[in-house]
């Protein structure tokens, strides 16, 4: 309780007043707990964001549980409302202290002397890597749900009691649906459990019921929930092919070796700054820990060779609850690694379901708990069992060294989470709103309005139609979206549906093309804009543009925008316009442009046949995975103090078009230097969405005039997608191009086809 008091005491005594974090993930996971408690208007919804289509609660990070809890208790009580940040708060917090307690509880089942437990539980809880957690994946932040469930499985294995049974399976159902990661994570480890145990035990057949049983508590809440979340889940089409399966994989270092003070920064000063561990898999051990960890795994090579090294390794495992833990959490460790699929890609075409654990490196979680575990019992094994008087007087004080060092490692750690997460006050408690805050909700009814669009646009979740996530513009939305009940149209969620975020990322698309999206919208009611910053893009300050002012201060401004503003069709303003220059414009080329003499470059890829085209009758068709060059520039085509614009339409109507890590290139090459020099585009987040095209684009320079200039396409090796590429225009950026086009009775204008009937 000291040790919690004195790192946590300030959120301990003003829980309701702080959040843990104000960014990223982190305010996203707050706002849907909190919002959902408050606004929405059923228990298996979030209606906050995605508006109109709102998300499932189970995908939004929001602690189901909790909050459906809460929201239930709200009725009656208007506590667990305006409270409910307070009481999450507390929650985290806890955790860390009932991670001391069960651990304690978990060492003396595993026969470690009671004294020793009490040290060596501070120790563990200490280091405990989900700690840090609490700053943005808070459903993940729970380091008691490992040592938690391991104990209760252990008392199980010892004596299968039917009210340890129930109590097993309803912790697993808790943890599934505090947050389904962790839940697995947990569930993995028990599961691994009970089959080295069956698989161990001569007299499984006398003991199948048993067997059978812990089987059920283990395996059945996994399969409730996701019947569950199948039930109640309304919003097809979500990705089953995500991306990110090899991008935090964790490796061995990440558990052995510190990332933190006070070894950590030591260690990166004397190897050059060369480690590289990977934040999603931090599991270190301690330094005592990792050093018994590869002392184990040279002897366990020299007992190949050698009979007393053998016998010795003997002495080190023989308690066999304990061992079949550790090895239990190595098969759940070798997941973590990647292992097999980083030696075997395929195996995740052939089990697809494992695709879905984007950071496996967190499964090395269970691997902390159990080694660490199996150390304390090592240690105080060897350190009871010294009889000579002298030589324990030695082995005292390398045990004292051996907690002095965990409680100095854990010590910086719980400083530095203790420092971050108490920095900003709480965003959902309107007593704690700034003045700007509460003058500009003052003037909103709340009433008047059908949802809040937020500039910049920013939109996260289907990894297929996406905008960049800009902090700023994603708190001051929340913000408003809580402390007014109107929902976002932009999300910041994960494994949305791919229709549901291609139509509402099409409300930027210029309005020369159709937005299904108004066939979806329960009315023509006005829509909230919140203007974050000053830096937007051409298809933002045109929608800006039609708002009415409301409020203004040097952070964020509020507009009204009607709906007929907003879906308004403004080909003939366009059109209009092209009219009034034309007697201004010059010729180049097919095209009218504002300046003659210009850069241009257009493709129409007319002479390459294909049956996808965006126009005409041919377009640029290849695959996706690998290199594609679309176009080359010879030398001194650009200038270096001029900037350019390209743009190109993209077939995105099949599964994973444009998305998994796909990029659109200008590489500059210098041959003199023998250096690339390159400029990097997602075509996944491009603002124009034609039906089944989307025109990638962005402006980029050259560093040197003399160099030779490509824009290429880069795929995945196992990208499986098609490539279609049609009407490919560079320009510079400050010229505009025109062209009547008869085949579709069009005008092109910078890329756009803007309709003339």
């Amino acid at each position: 309780m000291a040790i919690v008091a004195s790192f946590y005491g300030r959120v301990l005594l003003n829980p309701n007043e702080i959040i843990f974090s104000d960014s990223g993930d982190g305010i996203k996971n707050y706002f849907t707990y909190a919002y959902h408690i408050r606004h929405d208007s059923t228990f298996t919804s979030v209606e906050g964001m995605n508006y109109p289509y709102g998300e499932n609660y189970l995908y939004t990070d929001c602690h189901p549980i909790l909050a459906n809890t809460f929201k239930l208790l709200s009725a009656q009580a208007p506590f667990f409302t305006t409270h409910a940040v307070g009481i999450l708060n507390l929650l985290m917090i806890l955790s860390v202290f009932f991670t001391f307690v069960i651990t304690y509880l978990l060492l003396v089942e595993l026969k470690v002397n009671r004294w020793m437990s009490v040290f060596f539980s501070i120790s563990i809880t200490l280091l405990a890597p989900q700690i840090f957690r609490m700053g943005g994946h808070q459903a993940l932040s729970y380091s008691v749900a490992i040592p938690l469930s391991w104990l209760i499985t252990l008392k199980i294995l010892k004596n299968p009691r039917k009210i340890y049974l129930v109590l097993l399976f309803l912790n697993n159902i808790f943890w599934m649906f505090i947050h389904a990661y962790l839940g697995i994570i947990v569930i993995s480890f028990l599961f691994s459990i009970w089959l080295l145990r069956l698989l161990l035990d001569r007299q499984r057949r006398e003991k199948l019921i048993g067997y059978s049983m812990l089987v059920l508590a283990i395996v059945l809440p996994v399969i409730l929930f996701y019947a569950y979340a199948a039930l109640t889940d309304t919003h097809a089409g979500r990705t089953n092919n995500p991306s990110g399966f090899f991008l935090y994989n964790a490796e061995f270092d990440d558990v052995l070796i510190p990332h933190d003070k006070p070894f950590g920064p030591l260690l990166n000063r004397w190897t050059g700054g060369i480690i590289k561990l990977q934040w999603e898999a931090w599991g270190y051990m301690g330094l005592f820990n990792s050093l018994l960890f590869i002392a184990l795994v040279i002897m366990s090579l020299s007992a190949i060779f050698n009979k007393k090294t053998k016998a010795l390794l003997k002495t080190v495992f023989d308690n066999r609850a304990l061992n079949i833990s550790l090895f239990a959490s190595m098969v759940v460790l070798l997941f973590a690694l990647g292992i097999p699929f980083k030696q075997f890609p395929k195996l995740l075409d052939w089990l697809p379901i494992f695709k879905q654990f984007r950071a496996t490196g967190r499964f090395v979680w269970p691997f902390y708990f159990a080694f660490t575990s199996f150390a304390a019992y090592v240690f105080q094994t060897k350190i009871l069992g010294i009889k000579n008087k002298r030589k324990r007087v030695f082995g005292i004080l390398f045990l004292a060294l051996l907690l002095a060092t965990s409680y100095v490692e854990g010590f910086y750690y719980h400083k530095r989470v203790a420092e971050s997460i108490s920095k900003t006050p709480n965003l959902f408690n309107e007593d704690l709103l700034t003045e700007e805050f509460t003058e500009s909700i003052a003037r909103i009814n709340p009433d008047d309005y059908q949802a809040i669009i937020s500039f910049p646009f920013y939109y996260q979740g289907s990894e297929t139609y996406s905008r960049p996530r800009n902090d700023e513009a994603v708190r001051n939305s929340l913000i408003f979206s809580y402390h007014t009940g109107i929902p976002n149209v932009c999300a910041n969620l994960t494994r949305t549906s791919i229709e549901e975020s291609k139509r509402i990322v099409q409300i930027v698309t210029p309005n020369y093309y159709p937005k299904k999206i108004t066939n979806d919208l329960p009315g023509k009611k006005p829509f909230l804009i919140v203007k974050s910053g000053n830096s937007f893009t051409q298809y933002e300050q045109a929608i800006i543009a039609k708002g009415s002012p409301i409020y203004k201060n040097e952070s964020f401004e509020l507009l009204h925008i009607e709906f007929e503003d907003l879906f308004s069709d403004d080909r003939s303003k366009v059109i209009n316009d092209f009219q009034e220059k034309l007697p201004t414009l010059a010729r180049q080329d097919a095209f009218y442009v504002t300046r003659p003499g210009s850069v241009l470059y257009y493709n129409s890829f007319e002479n390459t046949r294909s049956d996808t085209t965006f126009r005409g009758r041919g377009s640029f068709k290849s695959i996706k995975k690998g290199k594609n060059i679309f176009v080359e520039f010879p030398p001194n085509t650009f200038r270096s103090d001029k900037e350019y614009h390209f743009s190109m339409w993209m077939f995105n109507g099949e599964p994973d078009a444009l998305n998994s890590w796909f990029r659109v290139i200008v590489e500059e090459f210098d041959e003199a230097n023998n250096t690339w020099h390159t400029t990097t585009f997602f075509p996944e987040q491009a603002e124009v969405i034609n039906d089944n095209w989307s025109l990638a684009e962005g402006v980029f320079s050259v560093k040197d005039p003399k160099n030779r200039v490509y824009l290429v396409s880069k795929g995945k090796d196992d990208s499986k997608a098609s490539l279609h590429v049609d009407d490919l225009l560079i320009k510079e950026i400050d010229v505009d191009v025109y062209k009547i086009d008869s085949l579709d009775n069009s005008l092109f204008f910078n890329n756009h086809r803007v309709g003339l009937r």
